[in-house]
């Protein structure tokens, strides 16, 4: 009886086994990087990047481009050029041309959302011009361009030099009536990859970009800090300089080791004004003028002056994402929060958001001081 078992055993093995669809490495495509574009018929070029998987392949990854009506029919039409089954389960960016968000972006995210095989954690990010030429550019450092837009976000995003926007946190953003969603933007030019900031997206639309600095305070009001870095110019009135530097008009400091939290509240829903209070502690690691910071009137001075252009800048920030119509910090999601029965939609939000008063307060606080020139 238990040699027939074991038999019985290894016969069905066997026949599970021959049922099964082999997907060894070297028979698949494994899609890392894929781009979307808007041809001038108003189809989606689809730009797809593989990583090769075979020594004796002259290149580590290949580009494949094809357009159609649809994402999907672009990839079907992708799979025809391969001579490996395309595989989605390494997909760790997917890219959107300007005239893509700008046109709507949820389309073509919630298809890659409700594919299995795709991470929520794929990177989602714009970019400005093409997403075939940036894919399809070459780098004399970087034989994989993909690894290169892949590494450069997720180092700045972890680094907290820019906000997340993974593929989960897009369409959390989106299906929530009171906050939208953002997304990085990349430029392309002479084989170089750049981050230059962020887009403002109205539900699903592009309708405004910031620049890094601002992309810096977008953070700062939306995530606890525990490291990053920023550069700030203030004004060099009033400070003892112990060798001052007539042709340097301004202090330009650097701060990083941050350490911040903040808090939204709505304090009036008749006038609907908010409340927006952020804790700044901070290492000052670099000045461009030889500035006594052992001198405690200096310090304060010091304090006060960040504190005041962090706060102006916040402000600034605010007013640009009410004039556009975009509110990527969450004050709708605390209004709904504190008014009940408030009924919140995101057409309702997009219309009261641009009247809405936020008073910013910055408390500000230098730890300690590193490198000073």
């Amino acid at each position: 009886m238990q040699k027939a078992s074991k038999l019985l055993a290894v016969i069905l093995v066997v026949l599970l086994s021959a049922c099964a669809d082999p997907k060894t490495l070297e028979r698949m495509g494994l899609i890392t990087t894929v781009g979307y574009d808007v041809t001038e018929d108003g189809e989606i070029l689809a730009t797809i990047v593989l990583l090769h998987i075979d020594p004796e392949a002259p290149q580590n990854t290949a580009i494949l481009s094809a357009k159609a009506a649809t994402s999907k029919g672009a990839r079907n039409k992708a799979d025809l050029k391969s001579p490996k089954k395309l595989q989605s389960g390494q997909l760790r960016v997917a890219l959107f041309s300007e005239e893509v968000v700008k046109l709507g972006l949820i389309n073509l995210a919630d298809t890659l959302a409700r594919d299995p095989s795709i991470s929520d954690l794929t990177y989602l990010a714009v970019v400005e011009g093409s997403a075939n030429k940036l894919l399809n550019q070459k780098n004399d450092k970087f034989a994989d361009i993909s690894q290169l837009v892949y590494k450069e976000l997720d180092q700045n995003i972890k680094g907290e030099t820019i906000p997340s926007s993974t593929l989960q946190e897009t369409m959390h953003d989106y299906y929530s009536d009171g906050v939208d969603p953002i997304l990085p933007t990349l430029k392309a030019e002479n084989g170089e990859i750049e981050i230059t900031g962020m887009a403002l997206i109205n539900k699903d639309r592009m309708v405004g970009k910031i620049n890094p600095t601002e992309a810096f305070y977008l953070k700062l009001i939306n995530d606890r800090y525990e490291a990053g870095s920023v550069e700030l110019i203030i004004s060099k009135d009033g400070f003892n300089i112990i060798h001052d530097v007539e042709d340097v008009k301004k202090l330009a400091l650097v701060m990083d080791t941050i350490v911040s939290k903040s808090d939204m509240k709505l304090i009036s829903k008749e006038n609907l004004q908010f409340e927006l209070k952020i804790e700044l502690k901070t290492r000052l690691l670099e000045i461009n003028q030889t500035l006594d910071i052992k001198d405690p009137k200096n310090l304060k001075l010091l304090e006060k002056k960040l504190s005041d252009k962090v706060r102006k800048d916040v402000e600034a920030l605010i007013a640009k994402t009410q004039e556009v119509g975009s509110d990527p910090f969450g004050f709708g999601e605390v209004y709904r929060k504190s008014v009940r029965k408030s009924k919140l939609t995101s057409e309702k939000w997009h219309e009261m958001y641009p009247q809405s008063k936020v008073d910013v307060d910055i408390q500000f606080e230098i730890l300690r001081t590193g490198v000073v020139e």
